[in-house]
């Protein structure tokens, strides 16, 4: 789901002494440990983004391929990555999302095809299944944008009479596509129950899109980079002069709270765990419960990250912003 990159090796990494905090699952004392997640041979750990992960230990992303200057989508299980062969052939592959089934939502080309959105099933358990996702009657599919763990997906289309943008949801609950279309607002992530959360050009406050109501958010004047919601609960960061920042999270429509001395949510899951940055938009990077700080990430030379994605099962994805690598914390 949303993001700034990353530079720099570091050898084997094992930090496991730095932030002691309650367990995002559990609500035990746990330590953070920082480890480098392997790139696919002939590849640099530098190049590698994870995008989403099925919360039992696999994940999923891309690598950069500095041949050719693109990305190619890779699957993580049990650490292990591999390129699958039904999509080692992918053209700029963009993978936005995966659920706890091991589902990987992505967009791309394939030879002789048009782009298109795709679902790649099994992948974590064999060689895989690629499906294609129609294109909705009259609008023609631009990107991928969320899936859920019910198997609910969000992308981005194109009205082909007009050239406007809309958002597109298959609900497993409904025969067919829904075309979600309001002025101004553009779907930017999907929670397990099917809520839409929009997006608004400008920084402005979007709002929730469920069953064809919108519900506005409210209680910030000023530019907020909304990033997620997860069971209910959406997170973002409101803006001020640079680097000022305060790191928020909507309880409901009308009711932000800050992040205790939170610069930035950048990334959460369905049990209230968020990180992001502490104090400013360019602090170091911290977790949260809910609203409470549980302390800084981990890592080497006082170092800092950008935060992509959190697990259910609590564990973090990253990449480091003064060292070429893909970071993975888990909380013991």
């Amino acid at each position: 789901m949303f993001r700034r990159a990353a530079a720099l090796t570091f050898a084997a990494l094992a930090l496991g002494t730095a932030v002691t905090a309650p367990s995002a699952t559990a609500g035990e004392a746990c330590t953070w440990t920082a480890h480098n997640i392997e790139a696919p041979d002939g590849y640099f750990a530098a190049d590698v983004h994870i995008r989403g992960t099925d919360s039992h230990g696999n994940y999923s992303g891309d690598v950069i391929d500095r041949r050719v200057d693109m990305g190619r989508v890779v699957l993580w299980t049990g650490g292990k990555p591999r390129i699958p062969d039904a999509l080692a052939t992918f053209v700029y592959p963009n993978v936005a999302d995966e659920n706890s089934a091991g589902t990987v939502l992505l967009d791309g080309g394939l030879p002789s095809t048009p782009r298109g959105v795709y679902l790649f099933s099994g992948g974590h358990r064999g060689p895989g299944t690629l499906t294609r996702l129609p294109d909705p009657r009259g609008y023609r599919l631009e990107s991928a944008v969320a899936l859920n763990d019910r198997g609910d997906v969000l992308a981005s289309a194109t009205d082909l009479e007009d050239g406007h943008r809309v958002s597109v949801l298959w609900s497993v609950l409904a025969a067919g596509p829904r075309i979600i279309d309001v002025p101004d607002r553009y779907g930017m992530d999907l929670d397990d129950d099917g809520t839409v959360l929009l997006g608004a050009p400008d920084s402005k406050l979007g709002g929730l899109w469920r069953a064809g109501v919108v519900t506005p958010l409210t209680g910030e004047d000023r530019p907020v980079l909304i990033r997620q919601i997860r069971n209910g609960v959406v997170i973002g960061t409101a803006i001020d002069s640079w680097p000022a920042s305060r790191a928020l999270a909507w309880h409901g429509p009308a009711d932000p709270r800050p992040l205790e001395q939170g610069g930035t949510a950048e990334a959460t899951n369905k049990h209230g765990l968020i990180a992001g940055s502490l104090t400013n938009l360019i602090g170091p990077a911290a977790v949260w419960q809910d609203t409470k700080l549980l302390g800084r990430l981990p890592f080497p030379d006082g170092g800092d990250a950008d935060v992509f994605v959190i697990g259910d099962d609590g564990v973090i994805f990253g990449n480091t912003s003064n060292a070429p690598a893909a970071l993975r914390w888990t909380c013991t």
